[in-house]
Parts: structure tokens; C-alpha cells; sequence
């Protein structure tokens, strides 16, 4: 009786892991199917990705990490390690790609590399071409063409199978389609390049000659012509972006005078005076402004704009570049922010302002401190967007309205309301690792 009930309970035990690991994945794959963002969580366990809510999406997997995104995160593939093999896997649906190959990735495809061309594995992880390639391309949701040295040959899409060996010269060229009002299909008739003509329904069926002539005469087929391949590509770029670059609009110039003293002013290329020389410095704010940083005979600095008007008065000791746009003025009452693209200095004052953060950051926020508090500012306005927990807190990234927290040495997550999304326990917190990586390169580029 002992020896019955073990066996049960064995067998009931595995029956439960069966089910709980079945219940995670569902649960897993309903949320995924939201996810908007995909945020690494990086730790000793292992790396953990979860969204924009923190709800848990995979891991913890050795080294795991998204490796591309595109189609407004409709398309997101990452990659870990696993008893020592790479794997990777399509995270916004959760399937495994075969294992044993490097990917490139494409939209809807992923190329598993081999040493003389590629796999290719749909979405879903099955392979649309089970062959080695160099060249694809898509006719529809079932036929794909995949192409090996000069030829062109035709797959079964959902299977990756060779629906026929015979090779096709100059892939669409030698394809043309019927199609039919009544069944809402096409028919390919395909001319191979060892002279045959064969007849391949939209479902990838391969038809005899008499078979396809009987479909075309049955079913009001029209013959409309050759196909033409279609690619998919994009690129998205959030806020407009303005230079750090120096200004070639304006010329200093300076004079002496009475007195002796070196005064600076402004001119254009063409010689014409903007600003006149009574000033002991001057800089032009930047090209995509109208505004310039100047000091009076007391060493003080303000803002004059090009017609030489002053825009904020000349009693700040010390200024330095926050943002793309935005400029911070200091004096013993605080730290101001001037938006160089407004004309506007902000009535929000501070003891200090964090200018040291990447240029990406700063675009759009940084940390001030008044106080014993410290917020998250908008830099283009020098408004407060929440105040942090803790005076020691800070925020390290920023990427599509979610913050990188830092508390105590550790990483979380926060919202654009100054929510814990993720508490700050882990090493590293990546937001969108490939958007942000470009987004971070496309800043970069501008800066210089």
C-alpha cells in the first residue's frame, strides 16, 4: 500500500510541475502580447527581462538580452545562454529559434548564418527556408522563393520544405499569376529554367498541367501578369533634435577701448555688425538660435538675442550647457534654466543641477537638488516632473518615459510619475536595449 502511494504522489508531483510550467507560460505569452517595452534586469542569478509594467516576460538566463526590435516593438528578439549554448528567441511570442546558429534578424524572418549563405526561420520559429541561401524572397503568407548561386527555388513558408526541385532563373521574372474572382486566389504558373512550365496554387499545392487547366476553365481564372518582390524597412525618429555644434552664422570681433580693455562683439561673414563690441565676453548660444551668452564690466552674465535686446539681465556669476537647448545660469539666489529655443529663462530656481549625465539624458531630464530634496527636472523647462524617494537617489537613464532608478548602488525602474515600476535591485536595467543603443548613436552624431 506505501509503494502505491508514492507512485501516486510521483505522479501527481509531476503532473503539477507539468501544469504550473504550462500556467507560467500562458500567463507569459498573455502578457507579452501588451508589452510595449522590454526592460534587461541584469544580476548575479541572471538576466531577466520584463516591460514597462515590470511584469516578467523571461529569464533569469545567463547573459540573456534583447538583440533587435523594430515595428514598433512588433518584432523582438533576444538572446541567452543556456547549459553553455547560445540560444535565441523571439520574445514577443515566446518561440525558440533552432538552436546551433547565429541569427541576423529581418522583420518577420530571422537568417540562422551558415558557412555558405543562411536559414531561413519565420516568427514563430520555423524554418520558412530548411535550406542553405544567399537571397529570399517572400510571394505570399505560404511561397517563398529562396535563392542558391544563380537559381531561384520554391518553399513551403510554414514548413521550410521545397515544394519543387526544379530551379528558376531570374526569380520573379519567370513567374506569372492567374487569379480568380470567384475563389479569391492566385495561381502561379512558374517557367523553370530546364524548360518546364509547373503550376503551384496559393497554398503551395504543386498541380499537373491538366489539373491546373481544369482549375483556371472551373473557376474564372485570369492570367494578370509577372510578380514583383516587396521588401520592408523603416526608421523612426522620436523629437526633433537640435545641434551642439559650434555656430558659423556669427564672427567675433573685438575692439579696444579708451581705457584699453578688449571688447567683443558679433558679426556676420558678410562683415555686417550684429552685436557691438561692449561686451568683456560673448558666445552664440548655438546655429538653431537667436540668442547669446555675453558678460558686462562687471563680469556678470546675461542673454541678449541678435538685435542686441537684453532677454535675461546681466546678474548670474556662471553659465553651462545642459540640454540640446537649454542652458543653466547660476548666482548666490540658485540655478536657473534658460531654453535657448524659447527665449525663456524659468522662474524655478535650485541649489544644483546635474549636467554631468550622457547627452541623451540630458536632452530631456536630469536631477536637481533644493534642499534636502532632489527631483527629476525637465531640462527644457527646469520644471519639476516628481521628486525622488531619497536625497542619494538618482536617475541614470532615460528612454520612451521610463527612468533608470538608482537607490543604494542598485537599479530599478520608474515611471514618467515617479512610480517604482521595478524596486532598485539589480547590477544594470537596459530599457529597449537596440532603440536605445541607436537612439544613444543618433544623439552622438549630432553632438559632434
Amino acid at each position: 500500500m506505501k509503494l502505491i502511494i508514492i507512485v501516486l504522489c510521483n505522479i501527481m508531483e509531476r503532473y503539477m510541475k507539468k501544469f504550473i510550467l504550462g500556467l507560467a507560460i500562458a500567463l507569459a505569452a498573455c502578457n507579452i502580447t501588451s508589452a510595449k517595452e522590454y526592460i534587461t534586469l541584469e544580476s548575479p542569478a541572471g538576466n531577466t527581462i520584463v516591460d514597462e509594467k515590470g511584469s516578467w516576460i523571461l529569464g533569469p538566463y545567463d547573459n540573456l538580452h534583447v538583440d533587435y526590435m523594430k515595428g514598433s516593438n512588433t518584432f523582438v528578439y533576444g538572446s541567452f545562454y543556456e547549459n553553455g549554448q547560445k540560444r535565441y528567441v523571439n520574445l514577443s511570442n515566446i518561440a525558440y529559434l533552432p538552436a546551433g546558429y547565429e541569427y541576423e534578424f529581418d522583420y518577420y524572418y530571422a537568417r540562422a548564418l551558415t558557412d555558405g549563405g543562411f536559414k531561413l526561420v519565420n516568427s514563430n520559429g520555423t524554418y520558412a527556408i530548411n535550406d542553405v541561401v544567399h537571397n529570399y524572397s517572400a510571394i505570399n503568407d505560404k511561397l517563398i522563393l529562396g535563392q542558391k548561386g544563380d537559381y531561384w527555388y520554391l518553399y513551403n513558408k510554414t514548413n521550410g520544405v521545397q515544394i519543387m526541385g526544379n530551379p528558376i532563373k531570374d526569380g520573379w521574372d519567370n513567374i506569372e499569376f492567374y487569379w480568380s474572382k470567384n475563389d479569391k486566389k492566385n495561381l502561379f504558373e512558374i517557367h523553370t529554367a530546364d524548360g518546364l512550365i509547373k503550376y503551384v496554387t496559393d497554398e503551395g499545392i504543386l498541380l499537373s498541367e491538366s489539373e491546373a487547366l481544369n482549375l483556371i476553365h472551373t473557376n474564372n481564372y485570369e492570367k494578370s501578369g509577372t510578380g514583383e518582390g516587396t521588401g520592408i524597412g523603416g526608421n523612426e525618429m522620436g523629437d526633433s533634435i537640435f545641434s551642439r555644434a559650434p555656430s558659423t552664422e556669427y564672427v567675433l570681433f573685438t575692439e579696444v577701448n579708451k581705457k584699453g580693455n578688449t571688447l567683443y562683439g558679433m558679426r556676420t561673414n558678410e562683415n555686417t555688425i550684429v552685436i557691438p563690441a561692449v561686451y568683456t565676453s560673448i558666445k552664440h548660444l548655438g546655429k538653431k538660435f537667436d540668442y547669446f551668452i555675453a558678460s558686462d564690466k562687471n563680469h556678470k552674465y546675461g542673454i541678449i538675442d541678435s538685435l542686441n535686446t537684453t532677454v535675461v539681465p546681466f546678474e548670474f556669476d556662471s553659465y553651462e550647457r545642459l540640454s540640446d537647448r537649454s542652458f543653466v545660469l547660476k548666482n548666490n539666489k540658485g540655478v536657473q534654466v534658460f531654453n535657448a529655443h524659447l527665449g525663456i529663462l524659468f522662474n524655478h530656481s535650485y541649489d544644483k543641477v546635474d549636467i554631468s549625465k550622457p547627452n541623451y539624458v540630458l536632452n530631456k531630464v536630469t536631477t536637481a537638488s533644493k534642499g534636502q530634496r532632489k527631483y527629476v527636472i525637465d531640462t527644457n523647462t527646469g520644471y519639476e516632473v516628481f521628486q525622488l524617494p531619497n536625497y542619494d537617489d538618482d536617475i541614470t537613464s532615460f528612454y520612451k518615459d521610463l527612468y533608470v532608478y538608482k537607490s543604494n548602488g542598485q537599479y530599478g525602474l520608474m515611471d514618467y510619475e515617479g512610480h517604482i515600476v521595478v524596486e532598485p535591485k539589480f547590477d544594470k536595467v537596459t530599457i529597449d536595449e537596440p532603440l536605445l543603443a541607436a537612439y544613444i548613436k543618433d544623439i552622438e552624431s549630432f553632438d559632434k
